[in-house]
C-alpha cells in the first residue's frame, strides 16, 4: 500500500486492540498495527470508489505491504472491487491469483472470502480457477479455496437464492427415506455445486491445521444445510483423515441447529 495509506492506518492504530488481536493470530509474518476491521472496511470502500486497481495491482516497491492491516486492506479492496459489474471473470480471477500466495493467516483469508462476490457472477469460471488451490499442498491456499466454497457456493442456489437453515435439525432430516431421496434429487438441480463440494471435502487433509479446520467447518455447515447428502458423505466410505473427520463431528455438535438426538448420534460416529 502507498505510504499515505500507511500513515492513515498508523493513525488509526489502537495498542490495546493490537495486543488482543495478536493473541488470536499467532505467528503472523507481518507486524500488526491494531486497526479495527470496520475502519479497514470503510477505507476499502473509499479505495473502490477511486482507482482501486492501481492500488492493489503490485506488491512491489512503494506498494509492498509491511503491516498485517495493509494486506487485509488489499484483500478487502480486491473483494469489493471485483464485485463491480464492469469487472470480467478473467480480470477478477487475475486479482484472485495475485492475492492468494500472500494469504498466510485465517483472518485475511476469511475476510477476503466473504467479500469475493465475483464468484456469484461467474461461478463456473471461479470454480475452475479454485481447483489448483483446493488441491494444493500449501496450507492457506487450501484454506482459501475451502472458505470460498463455504462463503460463495455452499449456501447459494443456481439462481443466487440463499439456502435457509432449519430451525431444528432432527434425525428424520437425514434418514434414508423416500422423501429425503426425492428432495436430494431436487437439491442436485437447485444447488449444482453441492455434490462437487462434498467430493472436495471427502479426502484426507494433510496441509496443516488451518486447512483441516476449514474442511471441518465446511463439512459441519454442509450438514446443517444439507443433512441428508452430507450424512451420506460422512458415513459411507468417508475418506477424510481422522483428525479432520472428528473435528467436523465436533463442530456439528457445537451448532445450535441439531437437536439433542442428532448430537448424541453424531458424537457416536467414528471412522470405519
Amino acid at each position: 500500500m502507498r505510504a499515505e495509506i500507511r500513515t492513515r492506518l498508523t493513525a488509526l492504530a489502537e495498542e490495546g486492540y493490537r495486543d488482543f488481536s495478536a493473541g488470536l493470530l499467532p505467528n503472523l509474518s507481518q507486524p500488526m498495527l491494531g486497526v479495527r476491521l470496520p475502519k479497514l472496511r470503510r477505507i476499502a470502500g473509499e479505495l473502490v470508489r477511486e482507482d482501486w486497481r492501481s492500488e492493489v495491482s503490485s506488491f512491489e516497491g512503494a506498494y509492498k505491504d509491511i503491516y498485517f492491516e495493509e494486506t487485509m486492506l488489499r484483500a478487502m479492496t480486491i473483494g469489493y472491487g471485483t464485485q463491480k459489474k464492469e469487472v470480467s471473470a478473467a480480470e477478477g480471477i487475475s486479482f484472485l491469483r495475485m492475492l492468494i500466495p500472500h494469504i498466510d493467516n485465517w483472518s485475511v483469508c476469511d475476510s477476503f472470502c466473504n467479500s469475493f462476490g465475483l464468484a456469484a457472477r461467474y461461478p463456473a469460471q471461479v470454480w475452475e480457477a479454485l481447483q489448483e488451490y483446493l488441491y494444493s499442498d500449501r496450507e492457506f491456499e487450501v484454506r482459501t479455496g475451502l472458505v470460498l466454497l463455504l462463503a460463495q457456493y455452499l449456501k447459494y442456489g443456481a439462481g443466487g437464492e440463499k439456502r435457509q437453515r432449519k430451525t431444528e435439525l432432527r434425525p428424520q432430516d437425514f434418514a434414508d427415506s423416500p422423501a429425503n431421496a426425492a428432495q436430494a434429487v431436487q437439491n442436485r438441480m437447485q444447488y449444482p455445486y453441492l455434490e462437487k463440494i462434498l467430493a472436495v471435502l471427502n479426502r484426507p487433509y494433510t496441509q496443516g491445521y488451518y486447512a483441516q479446520m476449514a474442511a471441518a467447518w465446511t463439512a459441519a455447515e454442509a450438514f446443517v444445510l444439507f443433512p441428508y447428502e452430507t450424512h451420506k458423505m460422512l458415513t459411507q466410505d468417508n475418506q477424510m483423515d481422522e483428525w479432520t473427520y472428528r473435528r467436523a463431528l465436533q463442530k456439528i455438535c457445537e451448532s445450535r441447529n441439531p437437536d439433542a438426538a442428532v448430537k448424541q448420534y453424531i458424537k457416536a460416529l467414528k471412522k470405519a
